[in-house]
């Protein structure tokens, strides 16, 4: 069976972990209609190409190459443009689904006529935990609804999002870091967005949500992109005054535990290494 739903992948330089994203979407207890593949000039684009078109037999599945290197904000922009199903689904192609994410997020989406749904995100599932979280039963998993300020407290990963095509909008392409925080901000407080959140892990990857390579200036442009994230929008009319100091705020507080958590992280790492 298949539901309604385009899944926009971008890829960059990753074709060693395509086949791995690729997979999981075919692994589907409920597949999509098609998958968009957009290649944001790669030096491995063939490759990458190659393995699209080894799982188009099951799945209609488009490769789209951008000659450019342009940012992965303009890649799920023109991923979107070429999709035609009524709903949209994004996975980095390092990151992979859980058998039965589309079953439960499309149903739900589909259940409460819903404009964008999340749900929680599992990293490093190489780890044992990781791997027991995927087998777990999630039949009936507890859901709780989105509002305007709930992305203000979260950091919600761009692979556990489903969105109505028809309430989408772009990904602001000014931003390297950053642009699916803006996004999700302008669907749930300039749009209104009905939206809710799935409180269990049907997505993860094979590494850390906090410094991806361990490096503190991956937090740190983590940071600054979501601050730039936060003066556009209040430049912009998308959020208010309240909004825009809480956000700034929690950020300010929040970023100073993130650098501590990559440090404790590396320091272990290296103890470990050691050993």
């Amino acid at each position: 069976m298949t539901c309604d739903v385009s899944v926009v992948i971008p890829t960059y330089n990753s074709s060693t972990t395509l086949r791995r994203a690729l997979g999981s979407v075919h692994g589907q207890s409920l597949l999509p209609r098609e998958i968009i593949v957009v290649d944001d000039g790669s030096d491995d684009w063939v490759q990458s190409q190659l393995i699209a078109a080894s799982y188009s037999d099951i799945i209609s599945t488009r490769f789209i190459h951008l000659e450019e290197n342009r940012g992965v904000s303009t890649a799920r922009n023109v991923g979107v443009s070429a999709a035609v199903c009524r709903y949209l689904a994004f996975l980095d192609s390092d990151d992979v689904w859980f058998k039965d994410k589309l079953a439960i997020q499309y149903g739900l989406m589909t259940s409460r006529h819903l404009d964008l749904s999340m749900h929680q995100y599992r990293d490093d599932l190489g780890c044992p935990q990781g791997d027991a979280e995927d087998r777990q039963d999630v039949s009936s998993p507890s859901v709780s609804s989105l509002s305007a300020w709930t992305p203000l407290l979260r950091n919600d990963n761009t692979s556990t999002v489903m969105v109505l095509r028809q309430k989408m909008v772009s990904y602001d392409t000014s931003l390297r870091r950053g642009e699916d925080f803006k996004l999700y901000m302008e669907l749930l407080s300039r749009h209104r967005c009905r939206g809710a959140y799935i409180r269990h892990a049907l997505a993860g990857a094979f590494k850390s949500t906090i410094g991806a390579s361990g490096l503190s200036q991956d937090v740190k442009g983590m940071h600054l992109g979501r601050m730039l994230g936060l003066q556009k929008l209040i430049s912009e009319s998308s959020i208010d005054v309240l909004q825009y100091i809480f956000g700034v705020t929690t950020e300010t507080v929040k970023y100073p535990i993130r650098v501590l958590k990559v440090w404790l992280r590396n320091r272990a790492a290296m103890s470990g290494g050691g050993m």
